[in-house]
């Protein structure tokens, strides 16, 4: 009940923040991309956090989703109806594929998140080097006859609904996979995979359907990437910085708990922006961001969510004990 309690929390400001930036375009912007890492960091948590699978090659599924959104729009007018669902089963697909080949030579730790690198990798190079996708200057997607059925709005503030209903969904589905039987299952494999074989779990099932969850989701921030910036190229949707930057966020955040790269995501996404705009030298963005996360990285080992959680424990433990 203490998870969900957390959860509950979490969703109540989001509600709030969507509601806070609802006039300005500025901070309706930070709350989405803000929604949209932390989307991604919760779902990568998923597989990385719960299962121990660490992986650096999730920018393949954001461009799988992202370009399914652009090329089938732009080369034959699908509808999101269409090109979503596309994007999500290729991306489920090529995870498995992934997965089995990697789990099937008992691939895991580093071994394993080098393999999904190099998996993002030749995407990255492939797609550059694809004519129908625009090659490296990427895929403009123009303005449709009937916008709103190719989810173009002029206003940001749908954008920010569908995100933060993707981010309230991702939280609540992961709630619930955590408190399943599943959920122990991944945990149990995390913590000893010999054991938990021993004890009867399916470790490539457990791991593929880590993967392949993990994957849709995204798969589904990739096209709402797509079409709230109505532009994908390979750098923006393929490059290994989005894979870099999961997870940093979960080590900020913590990876101990569902919630905790979304925290992550939360100070670093506008620490981010707001230094971009306002650093008063060139460049001085890269270097505050990296001190911060230095400063974060020593003070706070545990990530930030870690350190809340043991004070609110030893709070309760200091009041319960007898005066």
């Amino acid at each position: 009940m203490r998870d969900f309690a957390a959860v509950a929390i979490i969703i109540a400001v989001i509600i709030v923040a969507f509601a806070a930036a609802l006039t300005d375009g500025y901070y309706m912007d930070i709350f989405i991309l803000t929604c949209f890492y932390g989307t991604l960091a919760v779902a990568w948590n998923l597989m990385a956090g719960l299962t121990g699978l660490m992986s650096l090659g999730h920018a393949l599924f954001v461009g799988i989703g992202a370009y399914s959104v652009a090329w089938g729009y732009t080369a034959h007018q699908w509808s999101p109806l269409v090109t979503w669902p596309i994007g999500i089963g290729l991306s489920i697909a090529v995870a498995i594929v992934i997965g089995l080949l990697c789990f099937r030579y008992g691939l895991k730790g580093y071994f394993f998140a080098i393999a999904t690198l190099a998996c993002g990798e030749i995407a990255f190079f492939a797609v550059s080097a694809t004519t129908a996708l625009g090659r490296s200057d990427g895929i403009i997607l123009p303005l449709a006859k009937n916008p709103e059925l190719h989810l173009q709005f002029i206003a940001k503030w749908p954008y920010g609904l569908m995100i933060g209903s993707f981010l309230t969904l991702t939280l609540l589905a992961g709630q619930f996979l955590m408190r399943s039987r599943i959920g122990y299952y991944w945990r149990s494999l995390r913590d000893n995979e010999d054991a938990a074989e021993a004890l009867g779990v399916n470790a490539m099932a457990m791991k593929v359907l880590s993967f392949a969850i993990s994957a849709g989701v995204a798969s589904v921030c990739g096209a709402f990437y797509a079409h709230y910036v109505a532009f994908v190229d390979p750098r923006s949707v393929l490059g290994v910085d989005i894979s870099v930057q999961l997870l940093v966020y979960a080590i900020v955040g913590g990876m101990g708990l569902l919630w905790g790269p979304l925290v992550g995501a939360a100070v670093l996404v506008p620490f981010g922006m707001f230094l971009r705009n306002f650093s008063f030298l060139q460049g001085s963005e890269v270097i505050f961001y990296a001190v911060l996360l230095i400063g974060l990285a020593l003070v706070l080992p545990q990530g930030v969510s870690g350190w809340v959680v043991g004070r609110i424990g030893k709070a309760k433990a200091a009041a319960e004990l007898p005066s």
